[in-house]
């Protein structure tokens, strides 16, 4: 023989040998595919996908396959894998025979514990496999599904013979919920109210909730100082039955947000002040907002003073006389309390007579 020959011949050795023991390294001839990928869950309630596993290997008898969930944001929600009749895999383990053949399990996905509504989250599904192991008498070497065909040298779990991965984006949500906002001043501008006029106050609601709900409303004016609001007249913009569309409808027709304005007109004879304007507003369904089924929304308005006060505390035409005034009475009292010319000049003279009668 050539030693050409015997340089090929050991080539094609060590190439054999090296597939023989690198069986279990590398991609899985197992594939995944999910019915669907994206979910909107109830809080406290679960979303189910179908999983189709489809073995492409002819070699080995039987495939362990060893099904994972990951979660890429380090936040894990609870997830089950079951197979037809709902009931959970045991160790998330299920067997594959060869010859192209394939098998069903669904994965569940449950918003709980740590999932709450509003919470957005992503999973990858994917499977680590392995052949099964057969305890052969040892000449059998190619469907064993051992490194050794004696011992089961790489269980499922532990192998790197990974699947493809099936990402699955997950959203959570309230049956029922809203949202309200109220502006930071008033439709022109500023927080100014004036006796006997009306005065627009904007705000806006939204259902974040899954469902189509409505709402009830009701405004009412407090003073902090105790001043009659019997006379004021307050209007809540929106009447009590408005519906807005859930979260769950998105046609062109669904209406999720509607806005409005609290009308305030305070009473003619308003006393000077700062009074507090209140919107209070109730699901009807009882939704949740920030931790009770009513949202409340509150800002301060402004009665000023009257023209009278404000001409005696800040016109200065009104000082410029005051001070004339109080110039004019220190006059009076000076001319009071000094004698004048005349008079002492008279004193004098009586004086002098005097003396000279004496003499």
């Amino acid at each position: 023989m050539k030693q050409w020959q015997i340089f090929l011949m050991a080539g094609l050795f060590l190439v054999v040998c090296n597939n023989l023991g690198e069986a279990e390294a590398g991609p899985s001839p197992i594939s995944i595919a999910a019915d669907r990928t994206t979910f909107d869950i109830m809080e406290d309630g679960t979303a189910t996908t179908t999983l189709t596993l489809e073995n492409a290997d002819i070699r080995y008898r039987t495939m362990d396959v060893y099904l994972v969930a990951n979660w890429p944001t380090g936040i894990a929600w609870s997830v089950a894998f079951m197979d037809t009749n709902y009931d959970e895999l045991d160790g998330n383990l299920v067997q594959l025979n060869g010859n192209n053949s394939s098998t069903t399990v669904l994965f569940s996905i449950y918003c709980d514990s740590v999932c709450s509504a509003g919470d957005i989250n992503t999973v990858q599904v994917l499977a680590i496999t392995d052949p099964k192991f057969y305890n052969d008498d040892g000449n059998i070497t190619d469907t064993c599904g051992s490194d050794d065909c004696e011992t089961d040298s790489t269980p499922a779990s532990a192998s790197s013979n990974i699947t493809n991965v099936i990402s699955m984006t997950l959203a959570s949500w309230s049956g029922y919920a809203f949202s309200l906002s109220c502006d930071a001043e008033s439709s022109e501008g500023g927080n100014v109210v004036t006796s006997g006029n009306v005065t627009r106050w904007a705000y806006a609601l939204e259902n974040v909730g899954w469902n189509t709900d409505t709402y009830q409303f009701t405004s009412v004016v407090t003073s902090v100082n105790g001043h009659n609001v019997n006379y004021w007249i307050i209007a809540s913009g929106m009447l009590n039955g408005k519906e807005l569309t859930g979260q769950s409808d998105n046609s062109s027709t669904a209406v999720h947000t509607a806005e409005s304005s609290i009308s305030i007109t305070p009473a003619t004879n308003a006393t000077s002040g700062i009074y507090n304007v209140g919107l209070t507003v109730i699901s009807s369904n009882g939704a949740p907002d920030s931790g009770s089924t009513v949202s409340f929304c509150a800002f301060d308005v402004i009665v000023p003073g009257s023209e009278t006060e404000e001409e005696t505390t800040g016109d200065p035409a009104n000082e410029t006389v005051e001070e004339e005034t109080a110039e004019k009475e220190t006059e009076d009292e000076i001319e009071e309390e000094v004698p004048s010319i005349s008079l002492i000049t008279a004193l004098i003279s009586i004086g002098i007579i005097a003396v000279f009668r004496r003499k």
